[in-house]
């Protein structure tokens, strides 16, 4: 994410080009490139381990020339997200997932989780088949019998994290064919979610596409594939029930009747929410604090 930091004095060109010299050769901690300016905003450039670049020609446009060897490259500040002298341009959540720093910067009933504006979840089967729900974001599922299969990736407490031990890339190990290395993981480079293969949409800070977060389509377009289970009004499919002894008859899991279908506990009576998180080090997935 571009860090929007004027320098300290004005630097001169040729201060400039020694700077440049003396990064190139080495890449000790290539990490986010920062947007630095002089104090007229008129002179502006994009630095990191690699060294810095004018950015008049990279900013706002989504060029892999953002960053070296794919780390940090494609559309920092995705969609425009700057502009050359450090004027931020508005995110557009039509093209991208645009950040946000509370509820109060997003749009059309969108929450702000993890810095996103997204259409948060509360429960897994919100997210679809081999997905659950944490924190409000839906991601992939795992357990010992279903390991995750992405790259780079670890299973905690039912679900994939970045594996920070055996990352797929690294400054060492960058990506190939222009991908950006994004939390251990290789992502192609977007600027709009058109850039980006189904399922997945484009991440406007990162700069490149991840899996959608957002709850996915019930089924308002496919039928229920559990026998007993119909379409409800909610939009997902769930067990039709008149009582909870017919709910305990279908699952154990199942704690009660209510709006005419079955509920476990965590449904009934969660232990957490987007308002009311878990203590810390602990998530809560699904409704419940692990």
């Amino acid at each position: 994410m571009l860090l929007y930091s004027p320098l300290a004095k004005i630097l001169g060109r040729g201060a400039l080009f020694l700077m440049i010299a003396a990064t190139a050769a080495g890449c000790g901690g290539c990490g986010d490139a920062t947007l630095q300016c002089d104090r007229d905003g008129e002179n502006c450039f994009l630095c990191d381990g690699y060294g810095c670049r004018p950015a008049e020609s990279d900013v706002g446009a989504g060029g892999a020339s953002q960053g070296g060897a794919g780390q940090g490259g494609a559309g920092q500040g995705g969609a425009g997200q700057g502009g050359a002298g450090g004027e931020e341009v508005a995110c557009d959540a039509e093209l991208t997932t645009c950040p946000c720093d509370g509820d109060d910067a997003c749009e059309d009933g969108t929450r702000c989780v993890e810095g996103l504006c997204i259409a948060a979840c509360e429960f897994s089967y919100e997210c679809g088949a081999d997905r659950v729900c944490v924190n409000g974001e839906c991601a992939d599922g795992c357990s010992d019998s279903a390991p995750c299969a992405a790259a780079g990736t670890r299973c905690d407490r039912g679900v994939c994290v970045p594996d920070p031990a055996n990352p797929e890339c690294s400054d060492a190990a960058p990506c190939e064919g222009g991908a950006l290395c994004v939390e251990g993981a290789c992502a192609a480079g977007c600027t709009t979610h058109d850039d980006c293969a189904a399922g997945e949409v484009c991440n406007a800070v990162t700069g490149a596409c991840m899996a959608d977060p957002s709850p996915q389509p019930g089924c308002a377009t496919t039928a229920c594939a559990a026998q007993g289970q119909e379409c409800m009004e909610d939009g997902y499919c769930h067990y039709p029930c008149d009582s909870e002894q017919a709910c305990r008859l279908i699952d154990s899991r199942f704690v009660g009747c209510n709006d005419g279908f079955c509920k476990t506990r965590e449904e009934v009576a969660p232990e957490c929410t987007l308002d009311e998180p878990c203590p810390d080090g602990e998530s809560c997935i699904s409704g419940e604090c692990r």
